[in-house]
């Protein structure tokens, strides 16, 4: 949800930090925008919105990128300039040290660049770049270049529907610009390729070749491409425009970079590349200059303007100083050439040289590199490329462990400073066995461990055992007050932090508010600076990274949890959760039997067990786990519910019905009224349905799924109507609201491709219901979704095909047969046997 500055201004909740995050973000979009000759015109604290995604709060301006003073003369309007935006910039500065004054808040040193900025006179007034140097903020390294370059574009200043605002760079083979994409407002890197002797068409396929291969890798370190076209003669695609620094920029300003950064940055390429690797491509020009750091701190590999399918042939290309040696003899690029170039680079973030330089007598003063990290790197240059790691998962393994074993290898002054974590290691092992002890020694020696007295250790047991209740209203708010009133007992009890933090993004999936995202990220990181040594610590860390699309540092936390606390059942479900976002469901499915085998009597791992069996259509043993945690939980209404989805998808009506009851006694949740809705409409109880949809929506205005199935129900009852289309459009309102949180939820892009369908907007909906297949190709929702799209929209030949698929991938026969929207199909010849009428 975004916020107006004018509202935090209003409210008095601006704080100190998040006024310097606002001049910064905003004078740095204008300093981008003056040099690239445009102007805003429109900045005020009404429309400078501060939003949170990914756990961090985003600083924007929607009227941004503005319009150039000869496009305003045009339109016949006043023409905006960089003196007024100045102008505007400062009026916002006064606003903010008002505020924090009124508020008894720390207010910075910005009174002199205010007044100067305020100047009556135009021409006196300082550009934006020298307003940000007084202030003492910085500008991004993109803007810098910006800065220091010619504002105007050379050559047209359109292609196509972009508009160019600066070249980036350029290499033998294209030019990237900087762009505006008006259509849908936003920021883009758009590649050129420069005129060559091919003629249009092969021109064409190379730019899709690198889009495809750029789209078919699904990886949070890869930039997404965004689409390809071609314009007066001249083919390109478009991506991210990404904000940040290079990782040759990074060095060659800052100098060689810690082995343990390295090593980080190392384990994050790894991953990346592991999943180029994956779709069969190679990248082929892996080097400093093509890896960036974005303003988040996230790592990303870039420009596969090389990259190429696994072993087809090609020409010799790349970057010298990080070619494999097979490459400069005229061999083929390889999964190990690659993995030579990681190599390289990490030699190079870590020395500052390469390593063909040493190895010809060239000397010079460089940075030590620890044994750890230098075995990794050594294996990865090797001459004999059969001697080198075997894949970009194992080097990146390879590098976690190295990275754990630097961590370890600690300066010993710094091991003395946090000596007294480590018994409480040890101690932490003994909890499994802990009843062998005395109640009183064992109590203490647990808080001894923990950091914390006895009776701040006995409440953080309350509060972990009532988070651990999930299932019972208002559970997740009473946990969240007991660990706040731990935290003020005991400030800094990492333990406590961290299952804040769980409670935290617990109530974020529940409300989907990112706001209680941004809590549990800074309480897991606060616990991370109270003590790094805790595997509930690392769990919390590696369980919010993975969540929000951060595999390779989540996992690298999650495994070191693990080495923390190898007994942990909730360590091992936090894998076996990883794993399961991962597509990894053998590899899931071992990990939760672990947790149940190290936690008997713990309800939670069979009940996620059992929702990753409902979710792969394995109904059986989803029902075999929710009957089990129900024995350990009798009065859980979240396990009642997902075993009455289970037993809906099997077709047994009857008995998903009264389990849906049982549930609602106990928890009267939105989500479970649907899924009764949902059995009373299969039944053909149509008022009853209408009715308990109408509960859910009354319950909760902005839950997408109860308005989509609202309007589905009021569909099979009346047909179209005014409140059927109202449904499906407030259904789809807030569905792509949900998107923004979770943009690849395959389920939710289907539901939306459905609604679209109902509404007959064929162009709208096909593009989602395709996106969604690619997604969850084996998802008998998915499936059974794109199904009702396609016969509802005519194509009864794809519906058919979907049907079929669904059915062979776990969608109940009975289920199939009594879904409305199908009815016309099932008496279709080609139907399936098994559902025709």
């Amino acid at each position: 949800m975004a916020i107006s500055l004018a509202a935090y201004l209003e409210s008095g909740s601006l704080d100190h930090d998040l006024a310097v995050a606002i001049a910064t973000r905003i004078g740095d979009q204008l300093a981008a925008l003056h040099a690239s000759g445009l102007a805003c015109g429109k900045l005020s604290a009404a429309n400078v919105l501060i939003c949170s995604e990914d756990g961090r709060q985003r600083i924007s301006v929607p009227t941004l990128p503005g319009v150039s003073p000869e496009s305003a003369a045009t339109l016949h309007a006043a023409a905006p300039d960089a003196a007024g935006d100045v102008y505007a910039y400062g009026e916002l500065l006064r606003a903010m040290c008002a505020s924090l004054r009124e508020s008894a808040q720390r207010v910075p040193d910005w009174d002199g660049a205010i007044v100067a900025c305020l100047d009556p006179a135009p021409e006196k007034r300082p550009s934006i770049v020298a307003t940000m140097q007084r202030l003492g903020l910085p500008l991004s390294e993109a803007t810098q270049a910006l800065a220091s370059a010619p504002a105007a574009v050379q050559g047209p200043a359109q292609w196509g529907q972009f508009h160019l605002l600066q070249r980036m760079g350029s290499g033998s083979f294209g030019e990237v610009y900087r762009a505006w994409d008006p259509v849908l407002e936003r920021e883009v890197a758009l590649k050129l390729l420069l005129p060559r002797d091919l003629n249009a068409e092969q021109q064409f396929a190379e730019i899709v070749a690198e889009a495809r291969a750029l789209a078919r890798v699904r990886h949070p370190g890869i930039v997404a491409a965004y689409g390809v076209d071609r314009h007066d003669a001249r083919v390109g695609f478009w991506s991210d425009f990404v904000r940040g620094r290079t990782l040759q920029r990074m060095v060659a300003t800052g100098g060689p970079l810690p082995a343990d950064e390295a090593a980080a940055i190392g384990v994050a390429l790894c991953d990346a590349l592991a999943a180029v690797h994956a779709e069969g491509l190679l990248h082929r020009d892996i080097k400093a200059s093509n890896c960036m750091r974005d303003d988040g701190g996230r790592i990303l590999l870039m420009d596969f303007g090389l990259s190429q399918e696994l072993h087809q042939p090609a020409g010799i290309a790349g970057t010298p100083s990080y070619m494999a040696p097979e490459l400069l003899e005229g061999q083929q690029a390889s999964v190990q050439s690659d993995l030579y170039a990681v190599g390289v680079l990490l030699y190079y973030l870590a020395t500052g040289t390469y390593p063909h330089a040493v190895q010809s007598g060239i000397t010079g003063p460089r940075p030590a590199i620890p044994a750890a990290l230098e075995q990794v790197i050594q294996k990865a240059i090797e001459r004999n490329p059969e001697n080198r790691w075997v894949s970009a998962a194992r080097m990146g393994e390879a590098l976690a462990a190295a990275r754990t074993a630097m961590q370890r290898a600690a300066p010993r002054a710094e091991r003395r400073r946090s000596r007294r974590h480590w018994p409480g290691i040890a101690a932490i092992a003994l909890i499994g066995v802990g009843a062998i002890l005395w109640p009183t020694v064992r109590d203490r020696l647990r808080a001894r461990a923990a950091g914390t007295t006895p009776a701040a250790y006995q409440d953080y047991l309350a509060a972990e055992a009532t988070l651990d209740r999930y299932d019972k209203p208002d559970s997740t708010q009473k946990a969240i007050a007991l660990f706040g009133a731990v935290m003020r007992r005991s400030p800094n009890f990492g333990l406590a932090e961290a299952g804040l933090a769980r409670a935290d993004w617990r109530m974020y999936l529940n409300t989907s508010n990112q706001e209680w995202a941004d809590r549990a990220n800074n309480a897991a990181a606060a616990a991370d600076k109270m003590n790094p040594r805790l595997a509930p610590v690392q769990l919390a860390l590696g369980n919010l990274n993975i969540a929000q699309g951060h595999t390779g540092l989540g996992m690298q936390e999650l495994q070191q949890a693990e080495q923390l606390d190898p007994m942990s059942a909730d360590v091992h479900a936090g894998l076996a959760e990883a794993y399961r976002i991962q597509g990894r469901l053998a590899d899931a499915k071992n990990e939760f039997q672990t947790a149940i085998d190290l936690a008997p009597d713990e309800w939670r791992w069979p009940y996620l067990r059992g929702a990753l069996e409902l979710d792969a259509g394995d109904y059986k043993d989803a029902e075999l786990d929710f009957r089990t945690a129900l024995d350990k939980t009798p009065d859980n209404s979240l396990v009642l519910s997902n075993l009455g989805i289970t037993l809906r998808k099997e077709g047994r009506l009857a008995e998903a019905q009264k389990t849906y009851e049982r549930s609602l006694k106990l928890n009267p949740r939105e989500g479970t009224m649907i899924s009764l809705g949902n059995v009373l409409l299969l039944e053909e109880k149509i008022p009853e349905a209408i009715g308990m949809y109408e509960k859910a929506v009354q319950t909760d205005p902005s839950d997408w799924f109860a308005w989509g199935e609202l309007a589905m129900a009021r569909y099979w009852q009346s047909g179209d109507s005014a409140d059927v289309r109202q449904a499906l459009l407030n259904a789809i309102e807030k569905g792509q609201e949900q998107l923004k949180t979770t943009p690849n939820d395959p389920f939710l892009i289907s539901c939306l491709g459905k609604y679209y369908a109902h509404l007959h907007e064929a162009t709208e909906a096909l593009p989602l219901v395709r996106k969604a297949l690619v997604l969850a190709p084996h998802d008998p929702g998915v499936l059974e979704n794109a199904a009702e799209s396609y016969e509802i929209l005519g194509d009864r030949t794809e519906a058919l095909q979907l049907v079929g698929a669904a059915l062979r991938d776990g969608l109940s026969v009975e289920y199939a047969r009594a879904v409305p929207e199908l009815k016309a199909l099932r008496a279709d010849s080609r139907a399936p046997a098994s559902i025709r009428n």
